[in-house]
This record gives structure tokens, C-alpha cells and sequence, in this order.
């Protein structure tokens, strides 16, 4: 799969760009603050209907403007797919359109485009709370699994429901409490079935991953979900004089975490930046991995600041991992060109040069 040019308007601190891609490996080169990491933030919105750093789309329109426009044009399996997404701010209204077809439900459009974003703002996947591997997960899922991703709007749908319901205090309909009750529990359990595998699956490649980069430490994922002890059904009914109190359900699939292990202990609190940095390009990888064997094709991968908090010895085995010839199109943004132009200079796969400075990108020779 491959990106072949992508325009990008108006998009946060971005004006007007556009870019003929490299078919392998794009490094973008530029200050901070130009807005290398918003480039790449565009070419995830091409295939995720939202940004992967702010999800409020009003906050991603340049700050002079009221309304931004991106465009790509990719090759997935030999056919071509003109994908546009535009948000206006007057109107509210998002626009994803495919091959100019304009989509009712932006879920259709999820796992056309298999693609991983790494970055620095990952590390809330570890120090931050529970939703944030929920959704690390959930995007994960839903890129290869559409039944999934349907499954998981239709029990968050009816979680809400029954949120209402347990907001009437004595005016509540049992009867119909208890249809709701037996929905809820047969999406829980989709949901939960699928998330356990995947955890499992990736668990195995991270691991494999992680000690190719730091063969001195181990690591560990463990799904921690209120279904290892109790079915739902018992899970609810357990809870419902605490739920119908605080007018909200406690008890659930939207309640679950997954729980990083480090050296016998928990990485939020043991491991070192550097640690943590190379357990997320672990995961990262891993999905990437487990991506391609599932779609039988190539994700595109989004390395924003690959370095940042990495030594000299991990950035080595970091890049060497990036060579692979298993990697399709990769886009990497730095403020530094001398490392990586050293590096692939040096290794099998070569590399285009992009300069980012004043508002504007161009090949670096």
C-alpha cells in the first residue's frame, strides 16, 4: 500500500502543502514547531477520519481559517482510492469522501487504510489512565475487524441507554432494564473475547520486539478486565444499587485496562524515558507486524521524532529494525538530517529528503 501525493490545507499550522511520496522511506527534516508532526497527523486523518493527536476537529483548523481540506491519493492492492476529508467550522459538518463517494457512516471507511502512528504524545499510553489503552486497543481491532469496530459503537450505544435508565432514581423500568442488561452483556463479550486475543497475540511480538532493542529487560502485557473473575451478567446485577446511586454503570468492557509489566513490576512506575520509549516502539511494531499478516499487505508507518529519549545504542537497533525489508512506506520527521542520511546511506533501503521551513516542503538533495 502506498501513498502516492498528499495535499494538506489549512490544517493546523499548516497553510498549503503538497508532497509527491517516496515509495519507500520519506524523511522530513525541519525545526520544531514547522509542523512535521501535523504533516504526519494529516496522512492519519486520511485513514483513521480523525486526528491521532487532537480529536476536536474545530481545534485542528488553522487558527486564521474556518475550515481545512486534506487529500491523498493511495494504491491499496493495485487499485487506486482519492480519499478527501475536510471539516468546516461554520457549518460543523466533517466530509470524508472515497473515490467521490461521500461517507453516511465514517466506521465503512476504518481498515481501508492499515496505518501506525508513533509518536512522542504515546507515552500517555502508559502513564496515562485506562481510556487511553482502551483506545490504543480499540483502533487497533477495528483496522482489521469492521465486526468489531460495529460491535463496539453498538455497546457504547447501549451503555448509554441504560445510563438513562439508571439516571430515573424510582421511576425505573425493570422490564426493560433487563432487555437492556442482556444486550449489553452479548456486545461485552464479543468485545471482551476479541480484545483478549488480540492483547495475547501482541503480547508475543512486543515481547520479541522489545528485546531486539533492549536485550537486558523484559516485558509483559495483562489484560485486566472485570470479566477474568464474574460473567457481566453477574457483574451488573452485583452493581446495581452502587450504579443506580451514582446514576452510571460501573461495571463493563468500558471499564477495561491492559497492564504493562516490566522486570516484574509495572512500567509506569519502573521503567526509565528510555525504557518506556522502547516499549512503545515494541507495540508499535508489533501492530505494525500484526497488521500485514492480517490485511496481507503493508500498513504505512508514522515515526514523529523517532529519537527523542533513545541512546545511541537503541537508536541503532531502532533503525535497524526500520530497514527491514518487511517495512513498506515509511515516513519519518527529525530535526536533525545528519543521522538518518549517515544511516541509510549505509543500508539496503534508500531514502528520500524532505526540507520543512517557512510553511513550505521540498525535496533536500
Amino acid at each position: 500500500m502506498i501513498l502516492q501525493n498528499l495535499h494538506t490545507y489549512q490544517y493546523r499550522n499548516i497553510e498549503d502543502i503538497s508532497i509527491e511520496c517516496d515509495e519507500s522511506i520519506n524523511c522530513i527534516i525541519g525545526k520544531n514547531g514547522v509542523g512535521k508532526t501535523n504533516l504526519l497527523d494529516s496522512i492519519y486523518f486520511l485513514a483513521a477520519c480523525k486526528s491521532n493527536i487532537i480529536t476536536n476537529d474545530s481545534l485542528n483548523v488553522n487558527s486564521s481559517k474556518t475550515a481545512f481540506l486534506i487529500q491523498g491519493n493511495f494504491i491499496v492492492k493495485k487499485k487506486e482510492y482519492k480519499i478527501a476529508c475536510s471539516y468546516d467550522s461554520i457549518e460543523k459538518e466533517k466530509r470524508i469522501i472515497c473515490n467521490d463517494k461521500k461517507y453516511a457512516r465514517f466506521s465503512d471507511h476504518i481498515g481501508l487504510i492499515p496505518i501506525i502512528f508513533i509518536c512522542p504524545a504515546d507515552i500517555s499510553l502508559i502513564n496515562g489512565g485506562g481510556s487511553e489503552r482502551r483506545k490504543f486497543i480499540d483502533t487497533y481491532i477495528s483496522q482489521y475487524d469492521t465486526e468489531y469496530l460495529q460491535n463496539l459503537v453498538a455497546y457504547h450505544k447501549i451503555l448509554n441507554q441504560r445510563n438513562t435508565i439508571l439516571k430515573q432514581d424510582k421511576k425505573i423500568d425493570y422490564t426493560y432494564l433487563e432487555i437492556i442488561d442482556s444486550q449489553l452483556c452479548e456486545y461485552a463479550e464479543l468485545i471482551y473475547a476479541q480484545r483478549k486475543a488480540a492483547i495475547s497475540e501482541l503480547e508475543k511480538i512486543t515481547i520479541s520486539y522489545y528485546q531486539a532493542i533492549s536485550n537486558t529487560d523484559e516485558c509483559a502485557l495483562q489484560y485486566d478486565s472485570q470479566r477474568n473473575q464474574q460473567p457481566f451478567e453477574q457483574l451488573l446485577q452485583k452493581n446495581f444499587e452502587k450504579d443506580s446511586i451514582l446514576g452510571y454503570t460501573t461495571a463493563g468492557v468500558h471499564r477495561d485496562d491492559i497492564i504493562f509489566l516490566f522486570n516484574s513490576g509495572f512500567l509506569k512506575h519502573g521503567g526509565s524515558q528510555g525504557q518506556k520509549k522502547s516499549f512503545l516502539l515494541a507495540i508499535k511494531f508489533a501492530q505494525y507486524q500484526s497488521l500485514q499478516e492480517k490485511k496481507k499487505q503493508s500498513p504505512i508507518i508514522l515515526l514523529d521524532d523517532l529519537f527523542d529519549k533513545l541512546d545511541s545504542e537503541r537508536t541503532k537497533k531502532v533503525l535497524d529494525i526500520v530497514d527491514r525489508q518487511e517495512f513498506g512506506q515509511i515516513f519519518i520527521t527529525d530535526t536533525d538530517k545528519a543521522l538518518l542520511e549517515t544511516f541509510f546511506s549505509q543500508k539496503k533501503n534508500s531514502a528520500t529528503f524532505w526540507k520543512f521551513e517557512q510553511g513550505s516542503i521540498k525535496k533536500s538533495k
